[in-house]
């Protein structure tokens, strides 16, 4: 899906790393994907999989780069999401555009 909306491969193999590196930057836009965009969206993945799969270690690297509103807000979007694909998949909701 990432790559259908325009995500650029190199965005996407820095997001599968395990552990993106400190001062990773991602080229592709003005500023690239900066180290701390890289764990949200690692803690995003971990978040829609199970909120328990948010290991104390992630909790903490994210917490080094973004405030407890911006966690919070986060962790909202992530499972505003999630909430809404369940519930559309589970009712076979279509897909429109």
């Amino acid at each position: 899906m990432a790559r259908r909306l325009g995500a650029k491969e190199e965005w996407i193999a820095a997001v599968r790393q395990e552990e993106p590196e400190e001062g990773t930057t991602i080229a592709g836009s003005e500023d690239g994907m900066e180290h701390s965009w890289l764990l949200a969206l690692r803690y995003a993945e971990q978040v829609t999989a199970s909120g328990h799969a948010v290991s104390d270690s992630d909790y903490e690297q994210l917490a080094n780069h973004w405030n407890e509103g911006e966690m919070v807000e986060i962790t909202m979007v992530v499972g505003l999401f999630s909430y809404f694909n369940r519930f559309n998949d589970a009712l076979r909701i279509e897909v429109t555009r």
